[in-house]
């Protein structure tokens, strides 16, 4: 008997090369039965038995050989009074059905005439995918036929499979086994599963060889992996096509590969993964390899391949369509840009305080306040007094405006400083009369300087039109009209090098499409979005949360257009909170949604925020969705980037209103006014730096471009 020694050292006590003889022996003695001795082949293998067997249909029948007129069809004929009987003297006889395609067979009921006397037949129960290479079932063993019903009943653990063979070594009341009905039940194939969904490789449908433990990061893996093992999976729909594999792995060896082939396991080999040594069993690694393309719906066989010993551990799988090259946007980290924030003084022509107060009057202690999170000031060269009482430090309460240079500047320094690869600019206003008006002014003035922000530090950007507010009416043409006349031929953006461009094409997203809460039918979002297109450019959807199931916050009959943009970006601030939350939305939103854009070809860019606070702007409660010191963001991303996630959009870079900002902050009271209350970065009870956020966010950066390892604590020191 053949010893295994690496899986002994691993703690298993079971020796694979000599179970199959052991139960061979074991079956041989077994009793007569009208039922399956229940043999358990594999006692660590997944346990999948139906409760309400279907009898399964029959494409086809054939045997090794029969018996003068009785051939193979007579088992398949529906008639117990006709029958198939193999060679004479010749075993092993063998009988063999086709269910046409993998079904999950759990029992096996064989029949002869009602009228024959009792007997005996030894056979066994094998499988197969493909016709070629068969696995045991059910062990050979005896089993009686009695007089009357005459009928046998063999249950087993359900396993997959296409063609069902039976195996003969003995009959006692005749010289060649005989079957007059063969039938076989289970449960048809399942609905079609998506090869983009993140699958835990225990789930397996079929294996051979393996066996499952426990693993660190939770649920089981397949383990005890050797050299010509497998694991098996029906039914999985790779879409269009994928050409990417990912999986997570462990070996505390020198690893092995991972063979990814169809519909047999010596089937299409799409491409073969090489496993690495991690270190350890359970030091686990995601593996990333590129694949033949593969489309439709297959049967999907891993197979293990490598040297002697055991090789690794496989956790899950999944597959991809290869994000497009040569671009700005895929696989980058984006924030959201407001530049909106105005103060009296600062030669604007808004003329007075915008977004920092609820008037154009400076900003008023408990009363004309309309912004969350006091920032940090201490870079700025431009500020302005308000009303409010000195900070705690003592120095004078001021603030900056978006509209000087000087405050535009040292945002992207900052961006290139931390590591945020460019901002997606907010549009607001759109509209189609090119009549002289100050807030447009404004705008457009801070349009260009971020322009040449982005240019100076290398940063990239695009415009992100939002139709929130916009006359349902006229929005669509408002947009056109807007992006011709000023954001193309007035200001000259695109023209920018800084300009982002993906797969050789200007970018520009249009937020707010399909929400119930703001204008637009399924049918202007279509023309707008065919619209640009026309011109050549890629379209980002800053799209509702509910998107693909078309409920909530998202219309019903927008599944269409969604489908037609290039990337989507969906909704999440306000959505959750905690890491419970994030750790919800992973398994309910994100997981699907993602399998869903690669099904479809289109980039996925999921809104990632450190928290969300508005007492001030709307009366909420205060801190009202904490930051968590950091872990709250970076669950998001560590979840985000484990089911292989690697583009993202900040919500947002400088939004003090909401408290979503990850700008330079107030750390804590002693940078806040003394009259009137401000969410500071301490307000969890950690002291953090007021650039945390900043620092935090090109961790995130660095994690989704594979430069640092997936961690669940983010490795960002809060001073």
């Amino acid at each position: 008997m053949a010893v295994n020694f690496e899986k002994m050292l691993r703690g298993r006590w079971l020796l694979r090369m000599g179970l199959g003889s052991l139960l061979l022996g074991a079956f041989a003695c077994a009793p007569e039965s009208e039922l399956s001795p229940s043999p358990n082949a594999n006692p660590a293998s997944d346990v999948r038995v139906s409760q309400l067997p279907l009898k399964l249909g029959i494409q086809g029948i054939t045997a090794g050989s029969y018996t003068q007129v009785y051939v193979a069809t007579n088992a398949s004929d529906g008639n117990q009074a006709t029958y198939w009987e193999g060679a004479a003297n010749a075993y092993p006889n063998w009988l063999r059905v086709d269910l046409g395609s993998a079904n999950n067979v759990n029992q096996v009921v064989l029949k002869l005439p009602t009228a024959w006397g009792a007997r005996t037949q030894t056979l066994s129960v094998l499988k197969s995918a493909d016709d070629v290479t068969y696995t045991q079932v059910l062990a050979s063993a005896t089993y009686t036929f009695s007089p009357s019903a005459n009928t046998v009943t063999l249950n087993f653990t359900e396993t997959s499979a296409r063609y069902v063979k039976l195996n003969f070594t003995a009959n006692s009341g005749a010289t060649g086994g005989q079957v007059s009905e063969f039938e076989v039940y289970g449960t048809p194939p399942t609905a079609s599963r998506s090869a983009f969904e993140q699958r835990a490789a225990s789930s397996y449908d079929s294996q051979s060889g393996t066996q499952l433990e426990a693993a660190s990061e939770g649920g089981q893996d397949v383990a005890y992996i050797d050299n010509g093992d497998y694991i098996a999976f029906t039914n999985i729909d790779f879409g269009s096509g994928a050409n990417t594999f990912e999986a997570r792995v462990a070996s505390a060896a020198s690893g092995g590969n991972i063979e990814v082939r169809l519909d047999s396991v010596t089937g299409t080999l799409a491409g073969t993964c090489s496993v690495p040594g991690t270190g350890g069993w359970q030091a686990y690694v995601t593996r990333s390899c590129t694949i033949s393309t593969v489309s439709g719906v297959h049967t999907l066989y891993l197979r293990f391949t490598g040297g002697t010993g055991a090789l690794f551990n496989l956790l899950w799988f999944k597959f991809s369509a290869a994000a497009s090259s040569g671009g700005d946007v895929v696989g980058k980290l984006f924030a959201g840009y407001q530049g909106w924030f105005n103060a009296s003084g600062d030669g604007s022509p808004n003329n007075g305080w915008v977004h920092w107060s609820k008037n154009s009057s400076a900003p008023t202690a408990n009363s004309n306040v309309n912004f969350e999170i006091y920032p940090d000031l201490s870079e700025y060269t431009k500020l302005y007094p308000t009303n409010l009482a000195n900070l705690g430090n003592g120095q004078a309460a001021r603030l900056f405006s978006s509209y000087d240079a000087e405050t535009v500047n040292k945002h992207f320094e900052w961006m290139q400083t931390y590591n945020i690869d460019g901002a997606a600019l907010q549009r607001f206003g759109a509209d189609e009369s090119d009549a002289p008006n100050g807030w447009r002014t404004n705008r457009d003035s801070v349009a260009v300087k971020v322009k040449n922000a982005a240019e100076t530090y290398g940063r990239k950007f695009y415009v992100m039109y939002d139709i929130t507010g916009l006359n349902p009416s006229t929005w669509l043409n408002a947009v056109k009209h807007d992006w011709t006349t000023n954001i193309v031929n007035t200001m000259h953006l695109t023209s920018s090098s800084a300009y982002a461009r993906q797969n050789g094409k200007l970018v520009v997203c249009v937020w707010g499409i399909g929400f119930t809460d703001r204008p637009g039918t399924a049918a202007e979002a279509a023309d707008l979005i065919n619209w640009f297109k026309g011109q050549g450019l890629y379209v980002i959807g800053g799209i509702p949360t509910y998107w693909r199931t078309g409920i909530n916050d998202s219309r019903s009959d927008f599944e269409s257009v969604y489908r037609s943009l290039d990337m989507i970006s969906p909704w999440f601030v306000g959505r959750y909170g905690g890491l419970d939350g994030a750790d919800s939305y992973k398994t309910n939103q994100w997981q699907p949604d993602f399998a869903y854009t690669q099904q479809y070809g289109i980039a996925y860019q999921p809104v990632i925020w450190p928290g969300f606070s508005w007492a001030n702007l709307a009366g909420g409660p205060r801190n009202q969705i904490p930051r968590l010191h950091g872990d709250f963001m970076w669950r998001q991303a560590y979840n985000l980037k484990s089911l292989g996630i690697s583009t993202g959009y900040v919500a947002m870079f400088d939004e003090y209103d909401e408290g979503t900002a990850i700008a330079k902050a107030a750390e804590n009271s002693s940078m806040i006014p003394t009259n009137q209350f401000f969410l500071t970065l301490d307000a969890d009870g950690v002291s953090v730096s007021s650039d945390f956020y900043l620092r935090l966010v090109g961790d995130i950066n660095r994690l989704f471009k594979g430069q640092i390892p997936l961690t669940v604590d983010h490795p960002t020191s809060h001073r």
